[in-house]
């Protein structure tokens, strides 16, 4: 509802991701912030999240869309790498092939990607409980 919206936009105001990277910034975000809820719900704070950022940093992303379909794709990578039932991981061209196009349109830069994968495989946005 209008209420709940205008919270989380003051509240995303609290951080500054200014000079961070996406996964820095997000890394912030999760310590500070449990994200919990259906898929939906979720989606809707990255969003926020995502607004936040490209506030903090204008020039990264042409979109808030795109820096939102990105972070979403970071968190399930974020899932996909480090839950332990899950055997078979997503190799860095899957995670790459999953955004063609996803950045209004174009593809995100290889090496935005490669940074992003290895900073996820090389260490979980979280510490689970």
């Amino acid at each position: 509802n209008d209420f709940n919206q205008l919270v989380a936009e003051e509240y995303v105001k609290l951080f500054d991701f200014q000079g961070d990277t996406l996964d820095r910034a997000l890394r912030k975000f999760v310590k500070q912030f449990t994200i919990i809820g259906e898929t939906q719900d979720r989606e809707r704070v990255l969003h926020f999240f995502a607004a936040r950022y490209l506030d903090c940093n204008p020039t990264t992303f042409t979109s808030v869309d795109a820096c939102h379909m990105l972070t979403c794709a970071i968190m399930l990578l974020n899932t996909d790498l480090h839950d332990s039932k899950i055997s078979t991981k997503m190799t860095f061209q899957q995670f790459s092939d999953n955004l063609q196009e996803l950045n209004d349109g174009a593809d995100f830069s290889k090496d935005l990607l490669k940074s992003l994968y290895n900073a996820i495989k090389n260490e979980q946005l979280m510490d689970e409980a």
